[in-house]
């Protein structure tokens, strides 16, 4: 029994110390062909007449100490978890390597001027039973318009929402927020009016707390401007091209972080031709496919 717990005790110095010794990491099996997931439309016959989007490639882009914290929690439960287990009994089959990143992600996004498809293609790790990996890879798709939303699961072949057969191309476009000019104009004949004066006072008081935008970045070879809505939420929106999306936002984000979590384009292409498919990936056949109820 004390040789047992001996040993016990020497896995878990063994795997704090590779833990402190050896911070770097290679990328697990799984965690690189999320890493290295290829764009969709690559996949795509050129079978339709090709129609223009703006295409954004990002990848996760977090912040501080978040990824290097969540390996080290993960190195750490699995060194408790070898102990109790061989304490125990119980099965044991601790990694032979840690993934690099305990999250990844890769988003693909199409914008038309009346619609957006993202791609996601996603990485997690966690720890099963008997202290080995718990490795899940996603790949999911989510259509959005005015008609609504489609949520697509690509592995599970199946979609929920708002999934029609045209996906969304009839949809009404938003309309485009007034130009700054304008909304100058509209402010100042509302402070105009005494009836608004308390209003307007409280509106002013807002808008002063919140950072302005306006500086211009560069990110993946397209120029776009820096918005900050609040003090942990920022990003980066490029209104160039032939059109401007305005489903959800007005442009296309080329990076946006909320805290420490975010991501920032790699690729990115404005008035691109693809194949009308990239929006229906449901169509394909073998999906199940479930209606919002009325």
């Amino acid at each position: 029994m004390l040789h047992m717990r001996f040993d016990a005790h020497l896995a878990l110095l063994a795997l704090l110390l590779g833990s402190a010794l050896c911070p770097a990491q290679a990328m697990t099996d799984v965690e690189k062909r999320v890493d290295t997931a290829s764009a969709p439309h690559l996949a795509l016959k050129a079978a339709g007449k090709p129609m223009l989007v703006h295409f954004v490639h990002s990848k996760d882009d977090h912040r501080g100490e978040i990824l290097a914290s969540g390996l080290a929690d993960l190195k750490q439960k699995v060194a408790f978890c070898v102990e109790a287990n061989r304490r125990l009994g119980r099965p044991v089959r601790a990694p032979r390597e840690f993934p690099e990143q305990v999250v990844r992600a890769n988003l693909f996004e199409y914008s038309a001027p009346n619609r957006r498809i993202t791609y996601k293609v996603a990485y997690n790790v966690g720890m099963a039973e008997d202290c080995s990996l718990s490795e899940i890879e996603s790949r999911e798709a989510s259509l959005s318009s005015l008609k609504g939303s489609c949520e697509i699961d690509l592995v599970r072949k199946t979609a929920h929402g708002v999934c029609d057969s045209k996906g969304h191309a009839d949809a009404v476009r938003p309309p485009l927020a007034p130009g700054r000019e304008q909304q100058e104009k509209t402010r100042a004949a509302l402070e105009a009016d005494p009836r608004l004066a308390k209003q307007m006072a409280v509106l002013r008081r807002l808008s002063a707390n919140v950072p302005a935008g306006g500086a211009k970045r560069t990110i993946a070879g397209l120029e776009c401007e820096v918005i900050n809505a609040m003090a942990s939420t920022s990003g980066c929106i490029t209104r160039a091209g032939s059109f401007i999306p305005t489903v959800g936002l007005e442009g296309v984000s080329l990076q946006g972080h909320i805290g420490p979590l975010g991501t920032t384009a790699v690729e990115a292409k404005l008035d691109m031709g693809v194949d009308p498919a990239i929006f229906t990936p449901y169509a394909n056949g073998g999906f199940t496919i479930t209606a919002e109820p009325k």
